[in-house]
């Protein structure tokens, strides 16, 4: 990796040094339908110098002299176009996107263009917009190399209807994580996560972008698994030029920077975000295969001689967050065409985190809202959080030109993250135990790879007119969880009632461990071992041809298909700890073992025989043989789809895809394996999309189509997991069904000029067979997934992203023209219907994860002359059901919380140098899950009335940026 990278800087700064040169690129688009204009010709008037868009209608000429040109554009039936006036600087690219009209007559005029190229630019990217065959949004390359964005996360809060939670998962229309799609350059992305269906986007940099298109709607073309949104993810190419970048930066956190940090021994390769197997189970530990082998308790005080003392805890001051990336990029010419690209980039990211996440249980709460007595506090949990989040990343692209109509390209991406947490929580008792107090705490380190390639081709076959675009893509995901530890004591606040005789015992009131043969992450000593390792092979092509079938009606019909194939194998192994005696050999339990502190009472003197004769400790293995599983899902596709363009006010795009679906769920026994799962599932989804141009500037959608959302392996995996900041178990269940949801959209659109938007969207969603998380009956800690009856959403959306110079008719003021607003809000309503499921229970609910409404909104300021600007965003999220109850107990609500951010850029030398400053969460509202008080029919949470069950702390963080671009 260092010799590449050295042989990428020596290259780029000799090219760099030596180029004088600019260049010009863009596409060439039909101002009617967006289409693209393979083959049309761009040259620089005077000269011979000039270019042919290729298949995409994207074109470059190279090696353009310094200075002021004017630019002619033309194709075959299409009204020729000059643009005057566009600068070229030296060592920079000049981006210019174009409209062609096409010809009222035989005879080609050209017609001289006197606008700013930025007002042809986006003009340019909004006529794409407009005429997607599909409801979407999305970010360009130029928007994102204007922006002050660090991560993608940070680049899809500018997206319109979409939210980002915990700076990095994705919400649509507010729908939770599990219906939307992640992919990257055309393949599917594994979700970053052990327990839930979601994916990390703060992972990439902003930098290596291409675009991010987000797809509301489907057509027959797209993946079917998603609801809210599709996430397309696509990374650069060739680069536009030859560059080299630095990035360093730091952050201050309100709560944390400075402040005491407990934390544990670790690994040498924890500050990287990797784990480097220290933690690891000794080998010396008999496989779980071997489990009953080793049942007789001496065996197991032989067994916990192999397990470290790694119980120690040290205080530390938190450091400022910190990260840094180097990008380059290098291309080779061949007859002053684009011929071969390369894209390197290495980034790291440091996090420190803490906040208190304190927890309270109540005696009873009315499910009814009819209950006139009080709840009463059974227990409360003071929880401090210590944390820090590490990540490296890398990025490798290469990719051939190797004509106007063929191009391949190898698209490569790892990273490993890792979280590193010490929890520590203090628990007293009101009603079951007063007068006893509890601390326990856990030491709880996750590390995550993800290695993700895609091979790509686009191919043009001139003379058939037919366009072939294919991927192969692998994804693989490790996830390991080494040596989880919990560990627990108790005392009494009080003496308790003694013998006057005999004096107060002192012991009564002194920390003892809670020590237990049935064990659990509730007493001393237990720990836990987990991996998880995924694979994701998918490859899908997609050919595509244009048919005239007369002057205006046009016929686009596209057809393909997708095979992907994924499996998944998770191990787990936990071990608690007892106390040992072996009477027969005169060995006895020793309690005053239970009174050391956490560093020494698991010392290895005290494991098994102590040196005084007397019992110290045993292990016992909790594993179950359902814990460990192994999933794998085969999905094959295809579909058929045509696009009929009438006029050029009307098209209509139907088709539909046909998936074949098969999943299992193995559990490995001793001697034979048992399959849980194996199901296998056929849809046929249909999709019709009609678009209706009023105007060029105003049009209609009506859009129907039908997709799915199957369940994870996660959450048919019968395993348990225990969550150690909430300490709630999460089960699954092998009797979910897959749902599908018909989805229904009406969009009114406007598009005034100058890249601004204005849409108003009606939605209605109904889902067969909703996937929910649910709290079981009896134990209000233990969750598990279950299927709702049916759904039912309902909801309105407005979008807008408007320049505010142009709307007041104010283009003079040159302070209202660098003055943008966008915005996107929505009205939601959902109804799942449980009749018959409980009759204590009401027979409807919102459904869970759904929120109410949505606000996403900000205000930009960017002066391109000074190169200068700053962005205010804020998010809203309203209320949702984090966990559905039952008849014992009610739902539990997530509260709404503001989130506003703020962005400064200033750059210098020549755009060379950039300045960034960030404030992140500067509001720093806690996040709340609550029970509802007793007579609410208002969702919203009310601090006088519900009862809180979580409460978490954010701080605010500032930080600073500083990039040279060379």
């Amino acid at each position: 990796m260092f010799k590449l990278s050295s042989l990428l800087i020596i290259l780029l700064l000799s090219s760099i040094g030596y180029s004088q040169n600019g260049r010009i690129s863009g596409t060439i688009l039909d101002s009617k339908t967006g289409e693209t204009l393979p083959g049309a010709t761009v040259l620089i008037e005077g000269t011979h110098k000039g270019a042919q868009a290729d298949f995409d209608g994207k074109f470059s000429i190279n090696n353009v002299s310094e200075g002021k040109v004017n630019i002619l554009v033309s194709y075959i039936s299409y009204t020729t176009k000059k643009i005057t006036d566009v600068t070229v600087k030296s060592n920079d690219v000049t981006e210019i996107n174009v409209k062609l009209d096409a010809s009222s007559s035989q005879d080609l005029s050209e017609v001289e263009v006197v606008v700013t190229l930025n007002k042809e630019n986006n003009t340019a990217l909004v006529l794409q917009q407009k005429n997607n065959s599909s409801v979407s949004d999305g970010i360009s390359a130029e928007t994102i190399r204007r922006s002050p964005d660090r991560n993608t996360s940070d680049v899809l809060k500018r997206v319109s209807g979409v939210t980002i939670q915990d700076d990095k998962f994705v919400i649509v229309r507010g729908l939770n994580e599990r219906y939307n799609a992640s992919y990257l350059n055309g393949a599917p992305l594994p979700s970053t996560e052990p327990d839930r269906k979601a994916f990390a986007f703060n992972l990439f940099p902003a930098n290596m972008l291409d675009n991010i298109v987000v797809n509301k709607t489907a057509t027959p073309d797209m993946p079917s698994e998603f609801a809210g949104g599709i996430v397309q993810v696509n990374t650069k190419s060739i680069p536009e030029k030859n560059f080299l970048s630095f990035t360093i930066g730091g952050g201050y956190n309100t709560i944390t920077t400075g402040k005491e940090k407990i934390t544990y021994a670790g690994g040498k390769l924890d500050k990287f975000g990797f784990d480097d197997g220290s933690r690891d189970l000794s080998a010396d530990v008999p496989v779980f295969k071997d489990k009953a082998l080793w049942i007789a308790s001496p065996d197991q005080a032989r067994v916990a001689t192999y397990f470290k003392n790694d119980w120690a805890t040290s205080a530390t001051k938190f450091k400022p967050n910190t990260n840094f990336q180097l990008a380059a990029g290098y291309t080779i010419k061949r007859k002053e065409k684009n011929f071969f690209g390369i894209i390197f980039s290495l980034g790291y990211n440091s996090n420190q985190s803490f906040y208190h996440n304190d927890r309270t249980e109540y005696d009873v709460i009315s499910i009814t809202g009819n209950n006139t007595s009080q709840p009463q506090v059974d227990q409360s949990s003071l929880n401090k959080v210590y944390q820090t989040q590490t990540s490296t990343g890398a990025l490798l692209n290469l990719a051939f030109k190797l004509n106007d109509n063929n191009a391949i390209s190898l698209k490569n991406l790892a990273t490993g993250s890792a979280d590193n947490t010490f929890i520590q929580a203090i628990n007293t008792f009101t009603l079951g135990a007063p007068g006893i107090i509890n601390k326990n705490d856990a030491r709880y380190f996750t590390a995550n790879k993800i290695l993700s390639s895609q091979l790509n081709g686009e191919h043009f076959i001139p003379k058939a007119k037919i366009k072939i675009n294919w991927t192969g893509g692998l994804s693989i995901i490790q996830r390991t969880v080494p040596n989880l530890r919990f560990m627990s004591y108790t005392k009494n606040e009080n003496f308790l009632p003694y013998d006057p005789s005999e004096g107060p015992n002192l012991k009564d009131t002194m920390w003892r461990a809670d020590i237990s043969s049935s064990t659990g992450p509730n007493y001393s000593g237990f720990r836990v071992y987990s991996k998880l390792n995924e694979t994701i092979r998918s490859g899908k092509v997609d050919i595509s041809r244009l048919f005239k079938l007369s002057e205006k009606v046009k016929l686009d019909v596209k057809a393909g298909g997708l095979m992907q194939y994924r499996e998944r194998q998770y191990n787990i192994r936990q071990f608690g700890v007892d106390q040992f005696q072996w009477q027969a050999q005169g060995v006895y339990k020793n309690d005053s073992l239970l009174y050391l502190p956490e560093g020494e009472i698991f010392a290895q003197q005290n494991m098994s025989v102590t040196p005084l004769h007397t019992g110290g400790f045993k292990q016992i293995e909790y594993t179950k043989t359902t814990d460990n599983y192994y999933g794998e899902s085969y999905l094959s596709a295809g579909y058929l789809m045509g696009e009929l363009k009438v006029s050029d006010k009307l098209r209509v795009i139907t088709g539909a895809r046909y998936e074949n679906y098969l999943q299992k769920i193995i559990i490995k026994e001793r001697f034979f394996d048992s399959v849980y799962v194996n199901s296998r599932v056929k849809d046929l989804l249909p999709s019709i999309n009609v678009i209706y141009n009023i105007t060029e500037k105003v049009g209609l959608r009506l859009v129907y189509y039908k997709t799915l959302n199957r369940p994870e392996f996660r959450e048919l995996a019968v395993t348990n997991w225990y969550e150690p900041e909430s300490r709630l178990s999460l089960a699954g269940n092998s009797s979910l069904i897959r749902c599908y949801i018909r989805n229904y959209d009406a969009r009114f659109e406007y598009y005034p000029g100058k890249g601004q938007l204005f849409t108003v969207t009606g939605f209605y969603k109904y889902f067969n067979s909703p996937i929910e998380r649910y709290m079981l009956p009896g134990s209000e800690n233990q969750i598990y997934y279950n299927n709702a009856p049916f759904a039912n959403v309902y909801g309105s959306e407005l979008e807008y992203r408007i320049n505010v110079g142009s709307i007041l008719k104010k283009d003079s003021v040159k302070f209202l023209n660098k003055l943008n607003l966008f915005s996107n809000l929505a009205l939601i309503k959902s109804i799942v219907n449980v009749a018959g499921l409980n009759s204590a229970v009401k027979e409807t609910r919102t459904m869970q994860g759904q929120s109410p409404y949505i606000i996403n909104s900000g205000i930009s300021y960017t002066d391109t002359k000074n190169a200068f600007s700053i962005t205010t965003i804020v998010n809203r999220i309203g209320e949702r059901i984090y966990i559905v109850g039952n008849d014992q107990m009610p739902n539990r609500w997530e509260n709404a919380r503001t989130v506003l951010d703020l962005q400064l850029s200033k750059s210098f030398l020549k755009n060379k140098l950039e300045l960034r400053f960030n404030i992140k969460d500067l509001l720093h509202q806690n996040s709340i899950i609550y029970y509802k008080g007793n007579d609410r029919k208002s969702n919203a949470y009310n601090k006088e009335k519900d009862f809180v069950n979580f409460n978490r702390t954010f701080g605010s963080t500032y930080s600073f940026v500083i990039s040279y671009r060379f």
